[in-house]
């Protein structure tokens, strides 16, 4: 990755391609639009759109609050991996030791 994950809010963030990479969503299901800063990833029957600052996330046309909001880090945008594995039906587990994230996709 060329931007590294990191935690914010009680959250932990990865750069966009590399979250729908660990979801297991591939390169032709993850879109960005610059103009709207927003990003789509499709797997399945499941559409998920973030937008960058906002804490809306959009699942198959339905809109849900978050607690965080995607954000640009180092030319990159970073969305916050637990909520969006959890739109996509994975679940998450946070190890505090070693402080790591693993995602479980279904």
């Amino acid at each position: 990755m060329d931007v590294s994950p990191y935690s914010k809010d009680n959250r932990t963030f990865l750069p966009i391609r590399y979250a729908a990479y660990a979801l297991g969503i591939g390169d032709d299901n993850i879109t960005w639009d610059g103009s709207a800063q927003s990003v789509t990833l499709i797997k399945g029957d499941k559409k998920v759109q973030l937008y960058v600052g906002s804490d809306k996330i959009v699942v198959n046309g339905a809109s849900v609050t978050m607690d965080v909001a995607p954000e640009s880090n180092n030319g990159r945008v970073c969305l916050p991996i637990a909520l969006v594995a959890q739109a996509f039906g994975a679940t998450t587990t946070w190890d505090a030791f070693s402080q790591s994230v693993t995602i479980t996709a279904q």
